[in-house]
Order: structure tokens, then sequence, then C-alpha cells
């Protein structure tokens, strides 16, 4: 049996930041920790020293020897994939460029964790715990607050799937994770949004909780850094050719757990409901993440010339004049 939680660290570059990010894991007061230092072939010698240093004092470092040519996404995905053969209770992903706030983050969610482990007696499961999250820029000035606090436990079943991918954002995925559901998650698709798509897929498989005493500090973006630049850094060269196909991978992700969502219903509704939740979950993932099509060249000007796109807005047309004409249609209630 490993340490009880495995702490992911992926990098590429950030010189000037991993070494505030490792400092943070070592210095935490629960040390039952494994923490796996998996760097993308970053350039020069300086982080090269940074991993080799840190490695040659602390035993409970882990350097895995990552492939070569790999962008971000593929890089992550080879993370999720590398630990599903290590036993871990539990664990918890942080970037290069980030850190925990406290010596006490682990403590917190480990404790929290195992509570309600205890309390719940496995029913319902916990997939996720994450914690309040705060953005810092380049200078590690604090820069603002993710304020869409999700938490996903009473929602009906049918519902989680559209539930989440409108509220879900990136600190999520940094949460602490329950292996007996990680290791149970498929990448479907090494896509756009898949960090929103995989908590999304998480939350059929069990509960995802905040916890507000515990605190990630994450590292905004620059303000130069726009969705052709994000795909230039994590796509792989065959998503970065492929077009409306990465949009279109990520829309599949969606009606796939709309199916798993409504398998238990009724046979009389499913159908209705499939219908009715992939809708729905498809309209909002337009106008939430369309941005997404950003990401890869020429995507944009092919998913919106395509004529199934087209049909599909008519049909958004034809709900909207159908729901005016109702409203129009019906008299006043007058006391």
């Amino acid at each position: 049996m490993g340490s009880r939680v495995g702490v992911w660290l992926s990098n590429f570059g950030n010189e000037l930041y991993l070494q505030a990010a490792i400092d943070s894991v070592l210095k935490q007061t629960f040390t039952d920790f494994t923490l796996y230092i998996v760097d993308n072939h970053s350039p020069g010698e300086e982080v090269k020293r940074i991993i080799a240093g840190a490695a040659g004092k602390d035993p409970r470092i882990v350097v895995p020897e990552t492939p070569k040519g790999l962008a971000g996404i593929p890089h992550q995905d080879f993370c999720w994939r590398y630990l599903n053969d290590i036993n871990h209770d539990y664990t918890i992903p942080l970037g290069g460029h980030d850190f925990w706030n406290t010596a006490e983050h682990l403590q917190i969610m480990v404790e929290r964790m195992d509570e309600e482990f205890k309390q719940r007696k496995g029913e319902p499961e916990v997939a996720l715990l994450y914690s309040d999250t705060w953005q810092v820029n380049e200078k590690t000035e604090i820069v603002g607050r993710f304020q869409n606090i999700m938490q996903i436990g009473q929602v009906p079943r049918p519902f989680i799937p559209q539930v989440v991918i409108t509220t879900v954002d990136s600190p999520q995925l940094f949460g602490l994770w329950n292996e007996r559901v990680r290791k149970r998650l498929p990448i479907r698709h090494l896509c756009g949004g898949w960090d929103h798509l995989i908590v999304m897929h998480a939350a059929l498989l069990g509960m995802i909780m905040w916890e507000p005493r515990a605190t990630l500090v994450m590292r905004a973006p620059p303000p130069t850094d726009g969705p052709d630049k994000y795909g230039k850094r994590h796509f792989s060269p065959e998503n970065l050719v492929a077009g409306q196909k990465d949009f279109i991978d990520q829309l599949e992700w969606c009606v796939h757990c709309v199916k798993l969502a409504t398998e238990e219903l009724e046979p009389t509704v499913r159908a209705s409901y499939r219908m009715m939740l992939t809708a729905s979950i498809i309209t909002s993932y337009f106008v939430l993440r369309g941005s997404n099509l950003m990401q890869i060249p020429g995507a944009y000007q092919q998913f919106t010339a395509n004529p199934l796109t087209i049909e599909a807005m008519k049909g958004s047309h034809h709900t909207l004049r159908m729901v005016e004409a109702l409203i129009k249609s019906s008299k006043p209630i007058t006391q």
C-alpha cells in the first residue's frame, strides 16, 4: 500500500513559480503523501535544477518519465492514467504555477473527506472535494476569487449533467479526488473543456463538495492570452488540424452523460427526458462554451457553416417563436 494521498504536480516551464508550488506541498502538516512532479520536458536547465534539488532532499518525491512531444491536454491525460496504476486513497492535482496557501491545506481536505465517508458509510459516494480558490497575477498579487461555488448532492440524477456543465469552473478539477471514483472515469476525448467535462462525468458517480477552510491559489492567465494561444499550448497537432471535430467531441461527451443520467428512468418517459435534456444541454453548451471553437484554427467557421448546426439553430428559433406565441395567446389573469 502506498501513501494515503498522491499529489500530482504537472508542469511545463514555470521556472519562476515551480519552487513555490513544490514548497507549498512539502510544508504540509499532513505528511502521508507522495508528490509526483510530472514535468513535460520544460526548456532550459532551471526547471530541471529545481526538480532535482527537491527530489534529492525529500524521498516522498517521485519524478515520472514523461513521453516527449505531448501538448498540454495529452500531458494531463498521461498524468491521469499514470496514477491509475498506483494505490492511494485520494489524489489531488496542482499546477506548476499554482500553490496551496496554508500548511494545513491537505490536513483539512483529508480530514473532511474521511469524515464524510465515516458519516455517510459510503452512501452516497463522494467523488470530489475542492477548496476555496483565489487568482493571482504574474506578480502574485490577488486579482480575483472564483465565486461560482458548486456542490452536487441532492440534484435529481437526470438533471446533473445540465447543472454541472453550466456551473463548473477550473477549481473543481484541482480538488481532492476519491480514487474509487476517479479510476472509474474515462477521459473520453482529449478535447477542449475536458476538465469541465470530466467533472460533469464525475458528478454522476459521486457527490461534488466544497471546503471553504482550505485555499488553492491559481495563476490567472495573462491579459494577452486568448483562445488561440490556449489551443497552441494545449492541443495535439492532430487536434489542431481537425477543425470542428474537437468541439463535436465535447458535445458527444455531454450527450453521453445525459444518456447515463437518464438510464434508470422508466422506459415510458426515458425517451422524452433524453430528447429534452439533450436539447437543453447542447443549447447551453453552445452559449457557455462556444468560445472553445476559437481554440482550433478554422473550427468556428466550419461549425457555424455546418448544415446540421444551422438546422439546430432553426430548432431553437422555432422554440422561441412557439413560447412567445403561447404567451401572447394566453389570457391575462385577473384578480
